[in-house]
């Protein structure tokens, strides 16, 4: 609550008597040369929450705040103090109390003295003045000019772009919304600046930027991650110790749509591909190394390597090996269809005769051969 307003609840809430005593007390507590800290403590019973700029007032200063002079520090603490419960005393120490006095015979006592003190009692009992309504008024005043400030400080000046009246506002969203709906949505596409995939259907692979010494022939769809891109070529990492070189026309970084679960793609793959061969699973298979594919399956029919993989065929599939680890499985004849690997999934990248699709963690990538015959390979997405 605003200090004034806490000044003018307890007004309102108390006689004019306890309105002068307080008064009274806090007057006695600062001429006794306490500060504002000390006089919160001994009516209220507890310390201010913030320290005084300055703590130390007189007497003075309090009865010309109460006369109507301008006091902020005052202010603060009379405000504060008012919205606290006030401790019940006797009022302030009077001057008989605070002054030790010898105990004289009735012979020796001055007149004097006590013709002083009677003259004290009654200047304090005269402080007990009407309530100062300049004061009050003043304080409403500052209330009043508060509020209004606030209010157009939070109206004009706040929110600067909110002046324009709302009528002016309404046609620009309602034109904003019409555009959104007259838009065609866009096909999404996923893009992945460090990734790309080739997307002719074949596309060879070099040793150094030269281009002069060919390590293999990269597949349609095969996917690399890029180690650095310059306007015709890009070099791209092949395994964990060796990097390689390729056309960049020959990439791209952009496949349509999203990828999907690995579960519904490997789903496809058993119900569409004959995976007779398979002892457990299709992922069981990702990751065996050649020694292993011996055990389960004797001596390939025949095998080729190149600078980067070991390939290992039996009967109508083969495996692809990297650093002795499968890394795909292709099925050599198949008779699927571009049209029937989009019935799985829209075709994220695709030309007359490949198409491609993703996962999580795999590919699946379909190579058109004679006739009606088609290769397809599931290879893990091993970036």
């Amino acid at each position: 609550m605003h200090r004034s307003l806490q000044v003018l609840q307890f007004y309102t809430s108390h006689s004019i008597e306890d309105i002068s005593r307080l008064h009274e007390r806090i007057r006695s507590s600062l001429a006794s040369t306490e500060s504002l800290t000390d006089t919160m403590n001994r009516i209220t019973g507890q310390p201010p929450l913030i320290p005084y700029e300055a703590d130390a007032v007189t007497a003075t200063e309090w009865d010309a705040f109460l006369g109507g002079e301008h006091h902020p520090v005052l202010a603060d603490f009379y405000g504060a103090l008012v919205a606290r419960p006030l401790l019940d005393e006797d009022g302030p120490l009077s001057d008989e109390e605070t002054t030790p006095i010898s105990v004289l015979s009735r012979s020796q006592r001055n007149p004097e003295t006590k013709r002083r003190i009677k003259e004290k009692d009654i200047q304090h009992a005269s402080a007990k003045r009407p309530l100062p309504w300049r004061w009050i008024a003043l304080l409403m005043l500052c209330f009043l000019l508060g509020s209004g400030g606030t209010y157009a400080y939070s109206t004009y000046f706040a929110h600067p772009t909110q002046t324009t009246p709302k009528a002016s506002l309404e046609k620009p969203v309602l034109i904003e919304k019409t555009k959104e709906k007259e838009t065609p949505v866009e096909e999404t596409k996923t893009e992945v600046s460090d990734i790309l995939y080739v997307k002719t259907r074949s596309s060879n692979v070099y040793r150094e930027e030269s281009m002069s010494t060919l390590l293999y022939e990269a597949d349609f769809g095969d996917g690399y991650r890029i180690i650095d891109k310059k306007d015709n070529i890009t070099e791209i990492e092949l395994s964990d110790k060796v990097t390689g070189f390729i056309k960049s026309s020959d990439t791209t970084n952009k496949l349509e749509g999203e990828a999907l679960t690995d579960d519904v793609l490997l789903k496809w793959v058993n119900d569409q591909l004959d995976t007779s061969f398979v002892t457990g699973t299709l992922i069981d298979l990702i990751g065996k190394t050649s020694t292993e594919l011996n055990s389960l399956y004797g001596p390939a029919d025949r095998t080729f390597n190149d600078e980067i993989h070991d390939y290992q065929f039996y009967g109508d599939h083969f495996f692809i090996l990297k650093d002795d680890r499968v890394i795909a499985i292709d099925w050599t004849n198949t008779n699927i269809t571009n049209a029937q690997l989009a019935s799985l999934a829209p075709l994220q990248l695709e030309t007359d005769s490949t198409g491609l699709i993703t996962s999580n963690s795999y590919r699946l990538q379909r190579f058109a051969k004679d006739g009606t015959v088609s290769r397809i390979r599931l290879a893990e997405q091993s970036f």
